[in-house]
């Protein structure tokens, strides 16, 4: 995947995608497989904003179902079984645990809940891997669920739920649409945000865009855009002339990470004030989330403060205060916004679902909004926008098919069976690394691999789950990484789920730093803007630590 901004120039697009989150990224996989010429840009990294703030599941949203929400319930389960199909590397399985109690969670109320649950996904257990197969939930009494999970307090407890949902690495799958997007012929481009958007007789003709890495200015010729721009969504119809932009509320969430708090399963919590929260497992440590609260002011000015974290752990501690959590128990944390369409309830209990919106009444052709939406159902969310704009475009109907054609990454073969045959292989190499190396890019490991022994310096290990200087060397040549946040938040993870010591901060930096050309002043601020990303300061482009005249070499993929 190569950084290739001249194209923006050279080539008429049929369709500008704004945004390169996980919606817009979908968005791209979906049309470049219908035969569409396609661009998508990123005002930052790819799934460096909303993407990357999830709670890193993949899952029907059980709450929902206290709403009425039964459509988007279904409609999360399918396609929770449709990316266990594409990518089982990243999203597996994941046990979860509801404690009932005579107050708040009452056992009536979840075991109906469970059943429904259930019934919506009915076809849980038709993959060919078996491994990815969910059973069905039980219900456990008191003395069962708290030798489950150890944490959860016996005082009002009449039992629990057992039932089961996926996590993900969202990141990575984000990259996977894009890059699969890239494979067949879209252009890409992260850190380039839109800057102006010129109309001619009602339609959309082009838009400005500015290549934040060349510090140039580039028009691009579109018969289409479609703003998936998720919190800066309203910005791009200002960009428009639109006297009213998009109704748009902006949720807060955060996250923190922290000592790990249970065995094996994700815990479903509720607060004294009925909002629900989870403790999932992580790498070996907890991830918390996450809040609702809404979010007033600049997307821009974004970041998670001390109040925000000590304020959860009070909520945290109150609903399972065997954890004792104190802020010296975070090791990380991080936070987002959701945009939300629901403009009359709370944030909280605001619906997620989503609005396609068409610009066509409003003296706007060829521009369509994209706001709302779950991290899960954004594959159908893409589907049903493509459909729009095939027919704006006044193209033959051809159908989706991004439910079946594999990614990059889909291992040929059931999962368990491919770790196995790929850790006899490289019997030499540590199995944490194959491993890690497999959780990472799926089919394409074996190259990443071979890599590591041929090459005995790029064995050197990150972190202490399977990382390696080979991960980051694949970031930078072929995943268009141009920050050290992207390479060790976005690209490989070994950033994100806890602080990185020092010395393999600096171990890292200084790889990367030789790999880029950085002079020593762009190395240390690049430290500086991962130290502050760990403790909820977003690395926004604004503070990409780029120098003037640093270009990625064409050779590579990023910095």
């Amino acid at each position: 995947m190569l950084r290739e901004p001249d194209r923006l120039e050279k080539e008429p697009f049929d369709l500008l995608i704004v945004g390169g989150g996980i919606t817009g990224a979908t968005l791209a996989w979906d049309a470049a497989l219908r035969g569409l010429r396609v661009a998508l840009v990123e005002r930052g990294d790819f799934g460096g904003a909303t993407t990357s703030a999830t709670s890193k599941l993949i899952h029907g949203g059980l709450r929902y179902l206290k709403n009425g929400e039964l459509g988007l319930v279904r409609e999360s389960l399918r396609e929770r079984r449709i990316l266990q199909m594409l990518a089982p590397h990243l999203v597996r399985p994941q046990p979860f645990l509801i404690p009932t109690y005579r107050r708040g969670n009452r056992k009536t109320m979840i075991r109906a809940g469970m059943l429904l649950y259930g019934a919506l996904s009915w076809d849980r257990g038709r993959l060919a891997d078996p491994e990815q197969r969910l059973p069905g939930h039980r219900m456990l009494d008191p003395a069962a669920t708290m030798a489950a999970e150890p944490v959860i307090g016996g005082e009002g407890l009449t039992g629990g739920a057992r039932y089961y949902d996926c996590r993900c690495e969202p990141e990575r799958l984000c990259l996977e649409f894009v890059r699969a997007a890239a494979s067949r012929g879209a252009l890409v481009l992260n850190y380039c945000p839109v800057t102006a958007l010129q109309l001619s007789q009602g339609r959309v003709s082009s838009v400005e865009v500015l290549d934040r890495l060349e510090g140039r200015r580039r028009e691009v010729r579109t018969a289409a855009v479609v703003n998936a721009a998720g919190p800066w969504a309203d910005s791009l119809d200002a960009l428009a002339g639109l006297s009213e932009p998009v109704a748009l509320r902006r949720s807060k969430g955060i996250h923190l990470v922290t000592r790990p708090l249970t065995r094996e399963h994700a815990l479903v919590l509720r607060t004294r004030a009925g909002r629900h929260f989870f403790v999932i497992p992580w790498h070996a440590r907890s991830l918390i989330g996450t809040t609702d609260s809404e979010y007033v002011g600049s997307p821009d000015r974004f970041a998670v403060s001390d109040a925000d974290e000590a304020e959860f752990l009070a909520e945290v501690n109150e609903a399972l205060p065997r954890a004792g959590l104190r802020a010296a128990d975070v090791v990380y944390r991080y936070g987002g916004m959701r945009p939300l369409v629901d403009q009359e309830t709370s944030v909280y209990q605001a619906s997620r679902r989503y609005e396609i919106l068409d610009y066509r009444k409003r003296g706007c052709a060829g521009l369509f909004s994209v706001v709302g939406g779950k991290y899960t159902t954004s594959r159908n969310l893409a589907q049903k926008v493509i459909d729009r704009v095939m027919a704006y475009l006044g193209r033959p109907k051809v159908s989706c098919a991004t439910a079946l054609e594999p990614l990059p990454g889909t291992p040929r073969a059931p999962l368990g069976e491919f770790r196995r045959q790929l850790l006899e292989r490289y019997a030499h190499l540590p199995a944490t690394v194959v491993s890690a190396t497999i959780d990472a890019y799926g089919n394409e490991a074996q190259a990443v691999l071979e890599m590591i022994a041929r090459d005995e310096a790029l064995a050197e290990p990150i972190g202490d789950a399977g990382e390696t200087l080979a991960h980051l060397e694949v970031a930078v040549r072929d995943e268009m990484a141009v920050s050290l946040c992207d390479v060790l938040t976005r690209r490989t993870g070994v950033g994100n789920r806890a602080r990185l010591s020092e010395e393999d901060l600096e171990k890292s930096a200084a790889f990367v730093a030789r790999r880029c050309g950085w002079t020593p002043e762009r190395t240390r601020a690049e430290m500086d803007l991962y130290r502050d990303k760990t403790r909820g300061i977003p690395d926004s482009p604004a503070r990409l630590a780029t120098e003037p005249g640093a270009t990625p070499p064409r050779s590579s993929g990023g910095c």
